[in-house]
Parts: C-alpha cells; sequence; structure tokens
C-alpha cells in the first residue's frame, strides 16, 4: 500500500509539475502579447499633437503674428537691424515718436501690438512645451516633421490654415504656404537680446530668456512645420 501510495504521489508530482510550469508559460504569454498590443495601439507623438487644443492654440497665434506683419517690410535684412536699434532705444526708454513710427512701417502694424503678438505667441508655445517636453529635445528637422505630421493628421487644422485671407490690403489664396519666412525672420530678429526683453512676461512662470528660446526653437520649428504642411 505504502509503494502504491508512493508511486501514485510521484505520478501525481511529475505530473503537477509540468502542468504548473506550462500554466505559467501561457501566463507569461499572455501578459507579453497584452503589454505588446498596449504598445501598438498608444498614439505617437504626432497622434497626440493632432487632436490637442494646445497645438491648435499656438497655430493660431502664429497665423495672427503672420498675417499682422505681412503687410509690413520684416523680411528684409536692413529693416530686422533698423527695428533691432529701435527696440533698444525703446527698452531704454530713449526713443522718439519717429522711432515709433519707423517701427510701425516696418512691421506694419504698432510697435505695442508686435509686441504682444509676441507674447501670444510665445504663451501658446510655452503650454506645447509644457505638455511635451520632449520636444525641446529635438532638433530643428525633427520639430518641422513632428509639427509638419500632426498637421497633416487633422484635416480640419490643415484646411483652415490653406484657406484665403487678406494679405497686405489684397485677398491671398494660401497666404500660408510663405510662413517658413517668418521662422527665418525672428530667427535673425531674436539674435540679439533686445528683443527678448521686450517680450518678457511677468503673469505668467515663463519669462525672459526661456520665453524668448521658445519662440526662437519651438516657435521656427512650428513655423516651418506649417509651410512643410501645405499642400499650395
Amino acid at each position: 500500500f505504502r509503494k502504491s501510495k508512493f508511486k501514485t504521489t510521484n505520478f501525481m508530482r511529475k505530473t503537477l509539475i509540468p502542468l504548473v510550469s506550462m500554466l505559467f508559460i501561457i501566463m507569461a504569454l499572455f501578459t507579453s502579447c497584452n503589454k505588446k498590443a498596449d504598445v501598438a495601439t498608444a498614439p505617437t507623438l504626432e497622434q497626440k499633437l493632432a487632436k490637442d487644443v494646445v497645438l491648435s492654440n499656438a497655430i493660431e497665434a502664429a497665423k495672427d503674428l503672420y498675417l499682422k506683419t505681412s503687410g509690413g517690410t520684416l523680411n528684409d535684412a536692413k529693416s530686422i537691424t533698423a527695428l533691432k536699434s529701435i527696440v533698444e532705444k525703446i527698452n531704454n526708454k530713449t526713443a522718439t515718436t519717429a522711432d515709433y513710427s519707423k517701427a510701425e512701417a516696418i512691421l506694419g502694424m504698432s510697435y505695442d501690438g508686435f509686441i504682444k503678438e509676441l507674447q501670444s505667441f510665445g504663451i501658446a508655445l510655452a503650454k506645447v512645451n509644457e505638455k511635451y517636453p520632449e520636444l525641446a529635445k529635438m532638433k530643428q528637422t525633427e520639430l518641422q516633421a513632428t509639427f509638419a505630421k500632426a498637421i497633416q493628421l487633422n484635416p480640419a487644422l490643415k484646411s483652415s490654415l490653406g484657406i484665403d485671407a487678406v494679405v497686405n490690403g489684397k485677398v491671398a489664396a494660401c497666404p500660408l504656404r510663405d510662413i517658413c519666412n517668418l521662422a527665418v525672420t525672428l530667427t535673425k530678429l531674436f539674435a540679439g537680446d533686445a528683443i527678448c526683453v521686450a517680450i518678457n512676461v511677468t503673469t505668467i512662470p515663463v519669462i525672459g530668456g526661456l520665453l524668448c528660446q521658445l519662440v526662437l526653437n519651438l516657435g521656427a520649428g512650428l513655423l516651418s512645420g506649417i509651410c512643410n504642411a501645405l499642400p499650395c
């Protein structure tokens, strides 16, 4: 009887161990498959940006900045140099009425209005940067490609960028196809410290140099991305 009991117990052990091992293997495979499925269904950065209002708001701020300054001569290198000089005078409180008039002629809008638009653009970019900090680690080419892809994934957003608009007093079809020119302009304009001081905003946690860097880097990437995403 003992031998029989021993044999039965030994048989159960030999049978049970493989069964338990097989169960663990099945569970491990099931968990692995689930993880792979989760990875496969996780939205990409571009997909998240495409649906996010922070990107839409940043693009609206970019559109406002572009359309309101497109009537001036801000794309001219000499004008940018002249504007930098005027900004320094304004910051130092030595600017004259003539300086403000010259700035308005260069910008196509009032100086204070331009600074306000830059601040709005910077604040919108700050919100994008806060929500997607990985963008700050990207190179310009990566930023451009990321924003362009995000816009492509949102048909309504892409369509809104290609509609007719009044530019310099005339109706222009798809005016934002040249918005990348503004990215070049901002890069030149922000090369000095004067404009960074001018757009300093103390009412939000992003101030001074950081806001300047957001406009210079993230902003230039967004503007170029818009340009690259447009069909026209």
